[in-house]
């Protein structure tokens, strides 16, 4: 009788340390399964920094189909700011103005000394000098700085936290960098990948590129002097004879002040959607800097052909080869009330007389 109770006991539990093992062993593979899922961006709070192994490849990933599906610069930067954050716990991106670094957007940033994320946007810092972000800038290359920090001006203008890690990559159009993305550890003891976080500011600086190129294919300087009925010279001056004008340095210029300016709000009463009116405000400006490029760089022609009355003779070649740039950019704005690109040429060029232009 003993013997079969003491039996039955030991039977009994032994079935309920199996059924615990089971348990334990769902939940372990529940946990490797949760661990394994891609992060779907934008991230939450808890999830900044995350990405690693698979994750970060499936984040890469979702980050260049996201890019790609984007039409404008600041969506495009606003996706990247969403995608490096799985890869560092806070980052910031930085649009460079002449010698600034001018902040644009953070993910990231909770309050370390005072300094939150809405705080990038008011941050100005040098674009020279042997903090980590210049360094990138000088460069033109991903820098990663361990403990020694990213620079004193870096670190006390982002609150005075000194993280394990910290990178700074530019993000190049056309070659020349427009801005420079930084991502850090913060308050993490381990984390980041400068390689996951340089080629994300790749791709988003060839997006960059892609928005003014047809069919997603940036078109050459010879492509677009053939288009503008003209060879490609250097850009020198001998006397007052000026050659081409790049229309790639204005479309530099209009990326920069898209990402910087605000967009004039019409009337309320126009009856245009948001996205045409902001189109349209896009359109102006480009317009507006790609004459200031033919002024910049024509100056002694402009001089003589407003003195003449010969400005579109004088300058045939600038002038097409920039209205080509316009055309690519906006082809549905190429006549009628929408022409930006001919009505600059008169209020700018020839300072509002069509007169000056000539026949």
């Amino acid at each position: 009788m003993a013997g079969r109770l003491k039996d039955r006991v030991e039977d009994e539990a032994n079935r309920l340390l199996r059924e615990r093992v089971e348990r334990l062993r769902l939940t372990f593979e529940d946990a490797l399964s949760a661990a394994s899922e891609p992060l779907r961006l934008p991230l939450t709070p808890g999830e900044w920094g995350a990405a690693g192994g698979t994750a970060q490849l499936h984040v890469i990933r979702d980050a260049v189909d996201s890019i790609s599906r984007h039409e404008t610069q600041r969506e495009i930067l606003s996706a990247l700011i969403d995608a490096s954050a799985a890869i560092y716990p806070r980052t910031a991106l930085f649009i460079v103005k002449g010698g600034t670094l001018t902040g644009w957007a953070g993910l990231g940033f909770l309050g370390e000394g005072g300094f939150r994320s809405e705080n990038v946007a008011g941050l100005n810092l040098s674009a020279s000098g042997h903090h980590i972000m210049a360094r990138a800038l000088s460069g033109r290359v991903a820098v990663r700085a361990a403990g020694q920090g990213p620079g004193d001006e870096v670190r006390t203008g982002l609150g005075g936290a000194r993280p394990a890690e910290s990178c700074a990559v530019p993000v190049q159009v056309h070659g020349r960098p427009a801005a420079v993305l930084y991502g850090d550890t913060g308050s993490a003891v381990e984390g980041g990948d400068p390689l996951a976080l340089e080629i994300l500011a790749r791709v988003a600086g060839l997006a960059m590129e892609r928005l003014a190129a047809p069919h997603g294919r940036a078109r050459s300087d010879a492509e677009l002097s053939a288009a503008a009925g003209g060879a490609v010279s250097p850009r020198v001056s001998h006397g007052s004879a000026v050659t081409v004008t790049p229309p790639e340095e204005a479309e530099l210029q209009a990326i920069l002040a898209d990402l910087g300016g605000n967009v004039r709000v019409p009337a309320a009463d126009d009856g245009l959607p948001d996205e045409e009116r902001r189109r349209q405000a896009d359109a102006r400006r480009f317009a507006h800097l790609l004459v200031e490029e033919l002024l910049l760089y024509n100056e002694a022609a402009v001089i003589q052909g407003r003195r003449h009355r010969d400005l579109y003779a004088r300058l045939k070649r600038e002038i097409d080869r920039s209205r080509q740039a316009f055309q690519t950019r906006f082809p549905a704005m190429t006549k009628g009330p929408h022409d930006y690109f001919s009505q600059e040429l008169v209020r700018t060029l020839a300072q509002g007389d069509p007169g000056l232009l000539g026949n």
